[in-house]
């Protein structure tokens, strides 16, 4: 299957740790590739692929709706095959392992199609979506850009778009749809998705230092020399190699002080300087003893020294807390539309499949 939004880094593993239901949900999600049972049926002939290539727990896959979805997993697979393959473009039909990438770009898409029908059931089983099908989502497309049109004829204002792309209507649509299917399932009595504060802790204490840089204040001391003394590249290169003290002792055009960056504003010493970005971002990855590379402040070269680091943890889970718990949900989400993936009985017509070509999906 295909999923809307990956996790963070380093939040999968913190997962398991949670309750038992978060668990059963994350495990579940593993069946997806293994447990789908997909039957081809073989059929006589030739020529473009008929109109319905079989079906997903009984509902029609149709040609339309299959290379709908190959149209929005090609760049994706595209770029694979490129990289995989180390050539300058996509030969489809040329032998990749055992199949071709049309052949990967065919599985592709049916699997987001089928992920993709059961957010779309979540979502209709709630009452968050009016539909649950391709031609139902046409459909709303049809009658979103009727009603956007008949606005702008009546001198109305329209916000966003005046007409949609049917990609860009229904990326949206999933989208939107996941974040809502987050609120309806995490919500009520006895929520499916239920991920505890405890939980949510565990995930942080796993990865602390990856939630650490808004709550973090970095004790630094600043080394500078005027622009037109040195370059940047030797003034980091005699730093590195002769060390902050021999440096500004030998060269009196060395000038050093103390500085103090606050990660959660990125602001230099109480706000009175705003540094180079790039600064607070490498900063954030130095050991105590550290030197940042060198970037130029009121005509100066200037090299910072990472003396200390100082975390307040708790002011770091208080400020990350939300975003963990989203993140958690989210997992939880997709494993949860994993499940139901893994038990969808796919019937598909393996020769019809094998009859759409790259032309078809321009």
């Amino acid at each position: 299957m295909t999923s809307t939004d990956a996790p963070a880094h380093g939040l999968p593993g913190a997962i398991s740790h949670g309750r038992h239901r978060s668990r059963l949900l994350l495990a579940a999600g593993a069946l997806v590739l293994t447990g789908t049972v997909v039957v081809g049926v073989a059929v006589s002939g030739a020529g473009a692929a008929p109109a319905e290539l079989g079906t997903i727990d009984g509902a029609s896959v149709t040609r339309d709706e299959l290379l709908f979805h190959m149209e929005r997993v090609r760049p994706a697979i595209e770029n694979e095959v490129l990289v995989e393959t180390g050539s300058g473009s996509v030969d489809w039909e040329a032998p990749l392992g055992d199949a071709t990438a049309i052949d990967r770009l065919r599985t592709a898409a049916l699997d987001e199609l089928a992920a993709d029908r059961v957010v779309l059931d979540l979502g209709h089983e709630r009452g968050l979506v009016p539909f649950s099908d391709f031609a139902g989502f046409e459909q709303a497309l049809a009658d979103t850009n009727t009603a956007r049109a008949a606005q702008l004829d009546e001198g109305e204002v329209v916000y966003g778009l005046t007409s949609f792309r049917a990609q860009e209507f229904y990326g949206r649509t999933i989208a939107d749809l996941r974040t809502r299917l987050v609120s309806a399932l995490s919500s009520g009595s006895d929520p499916v998705i239920d991920v505890s504060d405890e939980e949510v802790r565990e995930a942080f204490d796993a990865h602390a230092e990856d939630w650490t840089l808004n709550a973090s204040t970095y004790q630094l001391t600043r080394i500078a020399v005027p622009l037109a003394s040195t370059t940047a590249e030797q003034f980091a290169a005699r730093l590195a190699a002769e060390g902050v003290d021999a440096v500004s002792g030998a060269d009196p055009d060395t000038t050093v002080s103390a500085s103090t960056l606050d990660g959660a504003t990125g602001l230099l010493d109480g706000g009175s300087r705003t540094p180079d970005p790039r600064l607070v971002a490498e900063v954030a990855t130095l050991p105590a003893g550290a030197l940042s590379s060198p970037v130029v402040e009121l005509g100066e070269h200037v090299v910072y020294r990472v003396d200390a680091v100082i975390v307040d943890h708790d002011a770091a889970f208080t400020a990350y807390a939300d975003r963990i718990r989203a993140q958690l949900e989210n997992t939880a989400l997709d494993a949860l539309i994993a499940e139901r993936v893994a038990a969808q009985v796919r019937q598909m017509n393996s020769n019809a499949l094998h009859q759409l070509t790259m032309e078809d999906t321009h």
